[in-house]
């Protein structure tokens, strides 16, 4: 093989490497997460954080006019319900804009053969999506 062969192959193969290092970097999950993912996100956190009744943090995944006024010192006659549901999916997802509507398909622990639904609404409040 010729001088002029070898190098256009090298030449060809460094181009190559320098393709896939660069879709690497662009692939590398710096990018902001779909609006639907992080719909997605705040209603799992919001399910996982009333089934560890903490109900501070549940808090941190609703809107401003949901959240509470003070740290809540009583329990709610509501607790035990909400605590023992459980996430089984997000379906639905439709965003406009800074708004969002969501399907919640979840169960109680007390029957998990009864399925529940739920329509949900979100809005995006100081750059995070929160249920409201």
């Amino acid at each position: 093989m010729n001088l002029a062969g070898i190098r256009g192959r090298r030449t060809l193969a460094a181009m190559a490497l320098l393709g896939a290092l660069a879709a690497a970097v662009g692939c590398s999950g710096e990018s902001e997460p779909s609006a639907e993912s992080q719909i997605s996100a705040v209603v799992g956190k919001s399910f996982e954080f009333m089934a560890a009744r903490d109900w501070e943090s549940v808090d941190s995944t609703q809107c401003s006019s949901m959240r509470s006024e003070s740290p809540r010192v009583d329990e709610s006659p509501f607790d035990d319900t909400l605590a023992s549901l459980r996430l089984d999916g997000v379906e639905n997802i439709v965003v406009n804009g800074d708004s969002a509507t969501a399907d919640t398909r979840h169960y109680s622990t007390e029957d998990p053969s009864r399925m529940m639904r739920e329509d949900i609404t979100l809005i995006k409040e100081n750059g995070a999506w929160v249920v409201c």
